[in-house]
């Protein structure tokens, strides 16, 4: 069994890198919740929810998903070529939606929203970069700058919450605080950037960058439409909660679906990013994936019985007692949603496949 396991594998070497990391974010994240909750209404819980799912639609967009061809080119020089020119397809699409948000709430002083109308382009903008770090952190075998970035995303973030919320600024706390972690984690893709800028000296102006962008059209007009439409759709759901029902309705379901995408979010996809770059790797190397795939599916399946069997049994006397009894019909929803996140936990490496085979289009068909 243990030489079937292989604890000093490569494979599981970086899992253990990014698990160790990611385990202490997602406890932060757990530990400041209950803490969170009693400083916030759900109410305002449902402005911070519409916010994420607005900065990731536009996160989406500004990176046009080229940051998920950065661990698949065979170059690393190509790979960094995309990741320039993403950057600067980044900065572009933050300074129109600057022009769109800012301009409006500008002219309109009586607005009561020009903050959280302000804070959107920014946390596009440093969303997309944490995407497109990631992605060059895979490749590049960094994962430690992914488990840095994340403790400190979820450090710093969750504290600014707290701090936000003793202080009685209202929903702006939960939004600013989620902004402010986003900003710090970035600290160590940022700097690995510009290093890795002067290793390479790629011309700003360069016509290969294009080629290569062009080469991989598929990401911008496959995978970005893909993307939209799943972002989109939790767009979507939280627009009707709101108009159908209310803002503490959906601040329930919303905190609900945060809960549970953490395991998912921290360990599904700290295993499916080590997943994603030796997948990619043993590919170009016209290597058999077959075995690393059930390793994956078979190490999620095992990880996610007790957590997710628990909260589908109890959830809503857990989130009573944790986050306090006006969160808890959060738990109601948990155990309506669980099973649909405990196979998406399971499934989360799978995604990622193709990106790998270069097979979007037909799992875009899928998707539809």
């Amino acid at each position: 069994m243990l030489k079937r396991l292989n604890l000093k594998s490569e494979f599981l070497k970086y899992i253990m890198v990014l698990m160790s990391g990611t385990v202490a974010a997602q406890l932060l994240g757990y530990l400041f919740a209950p803490v969170i909750t009693r400083l916030y209404t759900p109410e305002e819980g449902a402005e911070l929810g519409l916010f994420l799912r607005i900065i990731g639609v536009g996160a989406a967009l500004a990176t046009v998903r080229y940051e998920h061809a950065l661990p698949i080119l065979k170059h690393d020089a190509h790979s960094y070529r995309l990741y320039r020119f993403s950057f600067f397809v980044t900065i572009l699409v933050t300074l129109i939606s600057l022009l769109i948000l800012i301009v409006p709430a500008v002219l309109n002083p009586t607005n009561s929203n020009v903050l959280f109308y302000g804070l959107v382009p920014v946390g596009l903008f440093f969303t997309a970069m944490f995407n497109l770090g990631t992605n060059w952190s895979i490749r590049m075998k960094k994962f430690r700058y992914i488990t840095f970035a994340r403790v400190t995303n979820s450090l710093i973030g969750n504290s600014a919450k707290v701090l936000f919320g003793l202080m009685q600024v209202g929903y702006l706390g939960l939004i600013a605080g989620t902004v402010i972690g986003l900003v710090t984690a970035n600290i160590w893709f940022i700097r690995d950037f510009f290093k890795t800028n002067r290793t390479f000296q790629v011309p700003y102006r360069s016509v290969r960058n294009w080629i290569l962008a062009k080469e991989y059209k598929e990401f911008p007009t496959i995978n970005l439409p893909h993307a939209i439409m799943d972002l989109s759709r939790d767009l979507l759901m939280a627009v009707l909660i709101l108009e159908l029902f209310s803002k503490e309705d959906f601040g329930l379901y919303d905190h609900s679906y945060r809960m549970l995408r953490l395991p998912l979010v921290f360990v599904g996809v700290a295993i499916g990013q080590v997943f994603f770059q030796r997948c990619a790797e043993m590919y170009n190397q016209g290597q058999d994936i077959t075995h690393l795939i059930k390793k994956a599916i078979r190490t999620l399946t095992l990880l996610s019985i007790v957590p997710f069997g628990f909260i589908f049994f109890f959830g809503e006397e857990l989130f009573g007692f944790v986050f306090g009894q006006d969160w808890r019909g959060s738990g109601t929803y948990s155990e309506i949603l669980v099973p649909m996140f405990m196979i998406n936990f399971i499934s989360s490496p799978i995604s990622s496949l193709p990106l790998v085979l270069r097979k979007q289009k037909e799992f875009f068909k899928l998707a539809i």
